[in-house]
């Protein structure tokens, strides 16, 4: 099956966790750091549960019971973490009449989207997947991509934003076209020197000197 690969905002949005397992907890601690509001449903609940809640309970709400029908109202996204193929059938078919997305945990005839392997360093954020056939596989390949991605690349990522910036708005390159500008940055990321130049640059504050240097040129 072909996916089309995206990244979505919830950040003050509904999430509907079914489950209150170890994997469900990772979905949560994962869904909170995106900004979104969480209901966890379930029965019992993992022990690392109570210390989130309390930490976060403005944006954790949880209710201890089993899933029933009407749960998702009101969800963006649901998560169904459970072992149980018929809960997961159950809430798949009311996601999916409520057109709400849905991914059911190791379980992808009950999924509607499934999750990529990931990391992220500041703003880069890399995703991997085999389309569900192999996620170990996902899992190898994004550890040699993250082996491989500099340590101070959030670093780099703020000072190229910087820089982008300072070009599209600052005066003193307002006679620079948008291919002139693009083409200074396509410059500067082809360059591991220059890169390392504009790191200390933004970090001394001489951003706008550096990119007047190298305009001039």
């Amino acid at each position: 099956m072909n996916y089309y690969p995206i990244y979505i905002d919830i950040r003050n949005k509904l999430v509907t966790v079914i489950g209150g397992g170890g994997v469900a907890l990772r979905k949560v601690q994962d869904l909170l750091a995106a900004g979104a509001l969480i209901r966890v449903i379930s029965p019992e609940f993992h022990d690392g549960f109570s210390g989130l809640i309390s930490s976060h309970g403005e944006r954790v709400e949880a209710l201890h019971r089993p899933y029933m029908q009407g749960d998702l109202k009101g969800s963006r996204l649901v998560f169904s973490a459970t072992n149980d193929s018929a809960v997961n059938r159950e809430v798949f078919r009311e996601a999916d009449e409520a057109g709400i997305f849905i991914n059911a945990v190791d379980d992808p005839p009950n999924c509607s989207f499934i999750i990529p392997s990931s990391f992220s360093r500041g703003d880069l954020s890399v995703c991997v997947s085999t389309g569900g056939a192999s996620p170990a596989m996902s899992a190898k390949i994004r550890r040699l991509l993250e082996e491989n991605v500099p340590d101070d690349i959030a670093t780099i990522l703020e000072a190229m934003k910087a820089a982008r910036t300072l070009l599209k708005e600052d005066s003193a390159f307002r006679a620079m076209s948008s291919p002139e500008r693009g083409a200074l940055l396509k410059r500067i990321t082809g360059s591991d020197e220059l890169l390392s130049a504009l790191k200390q640059h933004y970090t001394d504050h001489t951003l706008k000197e550096f990119l007047s240097g190298l305009a001039a040129q």
